[in-house]
């Protein structure tokens, strides 16, 4: 029982790793492309938002099965 939830812990920590990477990669691309850091960090923190609600919601969906 430990194991299974470390597995479970070490891959929500690998999943938030890979969010905030991606959210880096678009608030840099958003940066480059925009010329505004505000409405570059507003897409960065909204598209990290997104798919952190969006992981939260597939394992409750996934657990309630």
């Amino acid at each position: 029982m430990i194991v299974d939830n470390l597995d479970k812990i070490l891959g929500l920590f690998g999943l938030m790793i890979g969010i905030e990477l991606i959210a880096i990669v678009i608030f840099t691309v958003s940066i480059l492309y925009i010329r505004n850091p505000v409405a570059a960090g507003l897409i960065g923190n909204i598209s990290s938002l997104t798919m952190t609600l969006g992981i939260i919601g597939y394992a409750i969906n996934r657990d309630r099965k």
